[in-house]
């Protein structure tokens, strides 16, 4: 019986001590509801579309003739690694290219990493991965140099981003050893 106590209680110690897991889609504590979409003064018409969540979600970038960014943002959950498709479409007018003109990437912590490619094709695509600590503010932007010929439009699908593991074994091993120990001390 001593040997079941210790197993009930390492399996709650292991339970309580393991890391986070990652959470597809967007969905649980990454559920849309649970993101801030801001466009930057001036770039008042950008947006998202959600329709398509959990499996993906869209961030449009403006488009009416002044710069500035759209950013789809959140509140890292846990610690651990957060990961992502990402497919762009910069509407190219008279062969400019969207990439040079509405570069896009993540955000963390409010630093903006590109991820697309200024001298690239109009449709470009990639898989992105990189950490965050809990309580880190992460998330997509389109940036918009010009606000003219056509908003850079960033798909993002394939989401994974850390999750708090559940205490559920930890708080079932507790519960266990005290009915043990309870019925013990009722036989004694």
């Amino acid at each position: 019986m001593k040997k079941l106590l210790w197993c009930l209680a390492i399996l709650g110690v292991v339970a309580v001590g393991s890391p986070a897991s990652a959470a597809s889609m967007f969905s649980g504590p990454y559920a849309p509801a649970n993101w801030t979409l801001t466009n930057s003064p001036g770039t008042i018409d950008g947006s998202v579309n959600t329709g398509g969540a959990p499996g993906s979600i869209t961030l449009t970038g403006g488009n009416n003739g002044i710069g500035g960014f759209t950013e789809y943002t959140t509140t890292a959950a846990a610690s651990g690694m957060v990961s992502f498709n990402w497919l762009f479409d910069g509407e190219p007018v008279g062969g400019i290219t969207g990439p040079q003109f509405d570069p896009s990437g993540y955000v963390l912590n409010g630093v903006f990493t590109q991820f697309t490619d200024n001298n690239g094709p109009e449709v470009q695509n990639g898989f992105i991965s990189f950490n965050v600590n809990a309580g880190d503010t992460f998330g997509f932007r389109v940036n918009t140099i010009d606000g003219i010929f056509g908003p850079g439009i960033l798909t993002i699908s394939n989401f994974d981003a850390p999750t708090p593991e559940p205490a559920t074994m930890a708080v079932f091993g507790l519960m266990a050893a005290g009915a043990y120990v309870r019925r013990r001390k009722m036989k004694a």
